[in-house]
């Protein structure tokens, strides 16, 4: 009998091994930490991606893109909307591509595993028998089933956490629930250091939604002496998350949008409109006619594979959505804000600000971060802000290159530019890099291994894994300081990043939360790790504002012509290539050290305008604005 089994974590191994399947069984894992484990049990086994092609990863994520808007055609949206906002929109767009896209890929290997071996009998969990039924048969055959939660954890069902108490530092994952638990204490520091929005005592005002006040404290600065009150709605992360943050908001007089005023006095007319929507969402789920044919792929109808956690997301969240409306509609109807200023148009705070406002505030998206794409890959440029931008928005560019690239690409209008440079980054070109006088100093900066485009799999982590042995090994030879800085957000593969580094050695520093700004002014070198390669991590814009000489490891088979590359601003290298001399030349060769130094300083002055001033540009924008 030809058999299989399915495994995508230690549940499904343990299962299998307790089990009494046939041991002819061929074994398929679905992802990095089911081969990892098989592995070092020294379980024969075969990686399920090896079945899935580079056109099912993207034909994977274009659908995923398309399902964006599920929605949209559903006959009963409108009665889903809420004070101008509708409520399924809310759902964070990031996190529902995550989501899908997840859901898809698993899918496709699947699929791709039956179609290639034909089964006579599939041994697999009950969370994976959905994704089987989906898909057409092309033979019979048998599906053993062992019972398994189904439950899904979204992104931003947890958020991790980072403090200091003292020079000790401390992270911990905390759940959406206790996160606004947590509120109630940041609101007791509000009040007792007076931070409290009152609409009616302040005019001048410019609202910012899910700004941390340590990134963009020269902005605070320029717009306080211009007399602009900053306000502040944060509902992710506390606009006074530790004392500096404090000193700042105290410092520049900002105030706090307080939520439970702005509610309290509705709580009644809020829980009605919760009881309301639960109902109405009930019967929104029930057309099982449009969801069935909505999510179809590859002739799959997978409604069913993502039904109970899209559901449940829903329903979990509802209450926190509509407080989240009722929230923004008081908030604009009471306030007279100048603008309104978001790094984005997807989170959930963003999107009911944007909504509700509907254009009555000039609104302005502040670009953070390092866009910068080519047609190679300009499919995957869709999770930066200019998502759901009306004709009436703003967008303050870092610069030519991102303008021109806008126009182009996405058609943006030439009035609705703003030029303002990178008010984050002001700070960067005011430092005083330290020189070392004895071993030299690395930096190794990583890009998150987290699935936000379809590429990467077991081979990619594994690449992965290899690679960071491959400079360590080199490195240790050349005698030199390592410091390993991981990207700052949410990625769920940074332990296992961490991990790789701490096989190697133990004894190496890891940061997270830490500001790259404070490993930069002591680097003599970057070694940037991504693990695609199709875009560019603002961290090498970083590391070349410093004049540090830079290298980008990538972790594919093509390396792509962004503008830095061109122009022969960083070092660009495949992970498979030979880098024991490159990297030795990083570090030591002068003339190479030298003209990257030249040529990165060349590029940073094509991409940014306003170097060092761009907050004083932004807050005179803002200003006017009030004119």
């Amino acid at each position: 009998m030809n058999s299989i089994i399915l495994v995508e974590d230690a549940y499904d191994i343990k299962e299998i091994n307790d089990s009494k399947h046939d041991l002819e069984s061929k074994i398929f894992t679905l992802n990095f930490i089911s081969h990892e484990l098989l592995e070092k049990e020294n379980v024969l086994h075969e990686i399920g991606e090896s079945y899935v092609s580079k056109e099912d990863k993207i034909k994977t994520f274009d659908t995923a893109i398309t399902l964006r808007k599920w929605y949209q055609k559903h006959p009963n949206l409108k009665k889903l909307k809420f004070k101008g906002v509708n409520l399924v929109d809310l759902f964070d767009v990031n996190e529902l591509h995550q989501f899908l896209l997840e859901s898809l890929s698993k899918l496709i290997i699947i699929k791709r595993i039956i179609e290639k071996t034909k089964p006579d009998k599939i041994f697999v969990s009950e969370k994976l028998k959905h994704i089987i039924d989906s898909i057409p048969k092309i033979s019979n055959f048998e599906v053993q089933i062992f019972s398994k939660s189904t439950k899904t954890v979204f992104f931003f069902d947890e958020y991790h956490i980072n403090y200091k108490i003292g020079p000790i530092p401390i992270s911990f994952n905390i759940s959406r629930t206790n996160l606004a638990k947590i509120r109630k204490w940041y609101e007791k520091i509000a009040t007792i250091q007076n931070f409290w929005y009152d609409e009616k005592k302040l005019k001048n005002t410019v609202l910012f939604l899910e700004f941390d006040p340590i990134t963009y404290e020269e902005l605070f600065f320029e717009l306080n002496k211009l007399g602009i009150t900053i306000i502040l709605l944060n509902r992710r992360k506390s606009a006074i998350w530790n004392s500096k943050a404090i000193s700042i908001i105290k410092k520049y007089n900002c105030k706090l949008v307080n939520e439970n005023k702005l509610i309290s006095n509705n709580k009644q007319e809020i829980f009605k409109n919760i009881e309301y929507f639960k109902k109405e969402f009930k019967q929104f789920w029930l057309d099982q006619e449009f969801l069935e044919r909505t999510f179809v792929f590859e002739n799959c109808f997978f409604w069913k594979v993502i039904k109970d956690s899209l559901i449940q997301v829903y329903k979990n969240r509802l209450s926190d959505y509509v407080k989240l409306v009722f929230l923004s509609d008081e908030l604009l109807k009471k306030s007279n804000f100048v603008s309104i200023v978001s790094l984005n148009s997807m989170g959930e705070t963003e999107n009911s600000i944007i909504q509700n406002n509907n254009n009555k505030i000039q609104t302005i998206i502040l670009e953070h971060g390092y866009a910068n794409f080519v047609n190679d890959v300009f499919r995957y440029d869709v999770f930066h802000m200019y998502y759901k931008l009306s004709s009436n928005d703003k967008i303050a560019v870092w610069g030519k290159i991102q303008k021109e690239y806008l126009q182009k690409n996405k058609n943006i209008d030439e009035n609705q530019f703003l030029q303002v440079g990178s008010p984050r980054h002001d700070s960067f070109f005011k430092i005083n890099k330290k020189i070392n006088t004895n071993k030299k100093q690395i930096l190794i900066l990583t890009t998150p291994l987290q699935q936000h485009t379809g590429i990467t799999d077991t081979y990619t982590v594994l690449r992965y894994q290899n690679l960071i042995t491959n400079i360590m090994k080199i490195l240790k030879q050349l005698d030199v300081e390592i410091i390993v800085k991981l990207h700052p957000s949410q990625d769920k593969f940074n332990k296992l990043t961490s991990t790789f580094f701490k096989k190697f050695d133990k004894n190496i520093p890891i940061f997270h939360a830490t500001s790259i700004l404070t490993h930069l002014k002591s680097s003599d070198a970057v070694i940037h790790i991504d693990p695609n390669g199709i875009g560019l991590s603002t961290s090498i814009l970083e590391s070349l504002i410093l004049n540090i000489p830079t290298m980008n490891i990538i972790i594919n088979d093509k390396i792509f012509e962004f503008d830095c590359i061109k122009k022969n601003a960083i070092m660009s290298f495949l992970d498979t290539d030979n880098l024991e001399k490159p990297i030795s030349n990083l570090l030591f060769d002068h003339d190479i050290r030298n003209n990257l130094i030249i040529n990165g300083k060349n590029h940073v002055d094509n991409y940014l305008i306003n170097p060092g001033e761009a907050s004083s540009k932004l807050a005179h924008y803002l200003d006017s604005f009030s004119h």
